[in-house]
């Protein structure tokens, strides 16, 4: 984020951006040597991968990609093995190996990674069935959360239409201080204030790309 402030803006110390660079290159090399043996993120690195921390670091590295190299072809062949992991029902199957591992929703999980992969470039008519269950499970769903994932997922595939009852819903939860509540679960299992954060971070999201709910 500092990078990308970095080279939109004048007059910043070139220090500054060099020692971001540098950081950058470290973080990436970090982050990178977590790929496990068999494709896709896991917290150690070891297979199997872990499908919604790979949505993650792929949503990460996109954004990476726009301030420093990344390496497309690791980009391209975790969003393959995203892919891979699909059940033939509209969702994603969940592996587990790790002690450690996000206590995430099913809906939350689906809808998260079908938008990571919407954002990180992936054709919505490649996983038309994905979004179309993301769409049901939101319309099923009590979880501002969830409804919030949805809008964003329904934008992303050019279908604003169906996404206008959700930015209705959590327009209608949205509270006093600007708050969305209803929030129930969320893809890692937060709760409190930061479930919260979170949920009318991604609210707010899809509300800008609406004009009727932009101001």
């Amino acid at each position: 984020m500092a990078a990308q402030y970095f080279q939109s803006h004048q007059g910043v110390d070139p220090s500054l951006v060099t020692r971001s660079q540098e950081m950058l290159a470290k973080g990436y090399a970090k982050l990178t040597a977590f790929e496990t043996t068999t494709k896709g993120y896991e917290w150690f690195g070891q297979a199997p991968g872990h499908e919604a921390l790979s949505a993650f670091g792929l949503l990460e590295f996109t954004d990476m990609s726009r301030v420093r190299q990344v390496d497309p072809a690791m980009l391209a062949r975790t969003r393959e093995w995203i892919l891979s992991t699909r059940d033939g029902k509209g969702g994603f199957r969940r592996e587990r190996r790790a002690l450690h591992t996000w206590i995430e929703d099913v809906d939350c999980s689906n809808a998260y990674i079908t938008w990571a992969l919407l954002q990180a470039g992936e054709d919505p008519k490649a996983i038309a069935s994905e979004i179309d269950a993301v769409s049901r499970a939101a319309r099923a769903s009590s979880n501002s959360y969830v409804h919030a994932l949805a809008a964003n997922v329904l934008q992303a595939a050019g279908r604003g239409a169906d996404a206008g009852a959700l930015l209705g819903q959590l327009a209608q939860r949205q509270e006093a201080g600007g708050a969305v509540g209803g929030a129930t679960a969320s893809i890692v299992g937060s709760s409190g204030e930061a479930l919260q954060i979170e949920t009318t971070s991604l609210a707010a999201l899809a509300w800008l790309r609406s004009p009727a709910h932009e101001a």
